[in-house]
């Protein structure tokens, strides 16, 4: 465990550099570090926890397997972010899109009505944002569920940052139209 101590406070571009040269242990401190980003991003892209699981497996796949060509260009996390972008864009390309669940809310002396209408106001959430196009979509969750500035988002999309504003001025717009109707 003292090794693994050794390695938590490493950067992830060090790691990356021992997991090229076979450190496993390096590699489970990125997958400890990243994979919660990487399942939570999936998930609301996705709305399906099983797909979400997959996507965030297959991306920490694709990380350990991209270690030896891994050139230190920019954030890791938005480099993560990136390959489970274009993972999840696969897979809702080749299978249709599963609305998002909702997750349990707490209760707190709620009535049965209030908890429907809280129910139903996340469940019309959840669909405007899955209906919003795939670049919104995808610059609102990183923005406001991942808590991504404009340059991480900028970097994960392969945009510049004005693009992100832009995107997010217009998720917002398409969420606001869809929810007031």
């Amino acid at each position: 465990m003292l090794f693994l101590k050794k390695h938590a406070s490493l950067d992830d571009d060090r790691l990356m550099e021992l997991v090229a040269d076979g450190d496993r242990k390096a590699f489970r401190v990125l997958v400890e570090r990243h994979q919660p980003t990487v399942l939570d991003f999936a998930y609301r892209f996705l709305g399906d926890a099983q797909e979400a699981r997959d996507m965030a497996q297959e991306t920490m796949l694709r990380v350990y397997k991209a270690a030896g060509g891994y050139r230190a260009s920019g954030a890791f996390r938005a480099w993560v972010v990136r390959i489970a972008r274009n993972l999840c864009l696969d897979h809702v390309r080749k299978a249709r899109p599963v609305l998002m669940d909702t997750l349990p809310e707490p209760v707190d002396h709620e009535t049965p009505l209030t908890t429907a209408m809280r129910r139903e106001d996340a469940e019309a959430l959840a669909v405007a944002v899955r209906d919003l196009p795939e670049s919104q979509r995808t610059a609102l969750i990183l923005r406001h569920n991942e808590g991504m500035r404009y340059a991480q988002i900028a970097e994960a999309m392969d945009l510049s940052e004005g693009a992100v504003e832009s995107l997010l001025v217009r998720a917002r717009k398409g969420l606001r139209r869809s929810l007031v109707q």
